[in-house]
C-alpha cells in the first residue's frame, strides 16, 4: 500500500490543537457540548462491512489485521453508533539503514538503523476524542499500537494503529492522537529538525481529525 508519511509538523500541530481547544471554549459560550450533540448530516454513511479501503485500494483491516472499523483515513471517518472502531494514524517512515541516513547537526541516534532507532524509543499513542470539550474521552495505548512495519519506494514505515475503543454518540466528533517517545528520534531522510524529527516525551502527532457516528439503520 501507499503510505501517509507523518513529516513531524509538531509544532503546528500542536497550535492546531490548541486553536480547537480555544474554539471549543468560545462554541461553548453560545452551545453547552455537554448538553447538546452536533447532528448527524448527510454525509457519507459508513458501509455495512468493516473494510476500509485506501485511495490505493489496500484493503487497510487485511493490511493491519484489524476487524473492526478503522477510523482515520480520509475515506474512513464514519462508524455507526454502537460499533467498536480502531483509530488509525498516518504512518512514519526512516530512511532504509544508517548508512545512508542524514541527520540534523548534533543528533545522534541510540541504535544505527532509522527504523530500529524509532521503533525502541516508540512508547505508545494516546487517542483523545472530543479534545476540549465536556465530552473529552481519552484511552492510552502501549508500544503494540505499532501494527506493522513495511517497506514502500526503498524506505521502511511504522503503521500505528489503537486497540479498539469504545463506541461513540450520533453526530459529529473529533478525534487527536498524542504519541510519546523516550527520547528524541530524527528520521535520517534530512537535515531539518522541524520535518524529520520527533521530541521525546508526549506531543500531538495527527489532528484534531473530524469523525462521525450514525444511528444504525432500521
Amino acid at each position: 500500500m501507499t503510505p501517509t508519511r507523518m513529516r513531524a509538523a509538531v509544532l503546528p500541530a500542536l497550535a492546531a490543537a490548541v486553536l480547537a481547544v480555544s474554539g471549543a471554549g468560545q462554541a461553548q459560550a453560545q452551545a453547552d457540548p455537554r448538553t447538546q450533540t452536533r447532528p448527524v448530516t448527510a454525509a457519507a454513511v459508513p458501509p455495512a462491512d468493516h473494510n476500509c479501503i485506501s485511495p490505493d485500494g489496500t484493503n487497510l483491516n487485511t493490511f493491519l489485521g484489524i476487524s473492526e472499523r478503522i477510523i482515520g483515513p480520509p475515506a474512513c471517518r464514519e462508524a455507526f453508533v454502537g460499533e467498536r472502531w480502531v483509530r488509525s494514524m498516518p504512518s512514519w517512515g526512516t530512511a532504509p539503514d544508517g548508512d545512508r541516513a542524514h541527520y540534523p547537526r548534533g543528533y545522534t541516534p541510540t541504535l544505527f538503523d532509522p527504523m530500529d532507532d524509532f521503533v525502541s524509543k516508540f512508547q505508545g499513542i494516546r487517542v483523545v476524542s472530543d479534545l476540549g470539550t465536556a465530552r473529552e474521552q481519552s484511552r492510552t495505548f502501549g508500544p503494540e499500537a505499532l501494527r506493522r512495519i513495511a517497506p514502500f519506494d526503498g524506505n521502511p514505515f511504522a503503521f500505528l494503529a489503537s486497540d479498539p475503543l469504545p463506541s461513540l454518540t450520533a453526530g459529529e466528533h473529533t478525534s487527536t492522537v498524542y504519541m510519546r517517545l523516550s527520547a528524541r528520534h530524527c528520521d535520517g531522510l534530512g537535515p531539518r529538525p522541524a520535518v524529520n524529527c520527533l521530541p521525546a516525551g508526549e506531543f500531538v502527532y495527527t489532528g484534531p481529525t473530524t469523525i462521525r457516528f450514525f444511528l444504525p439503520p432500521a
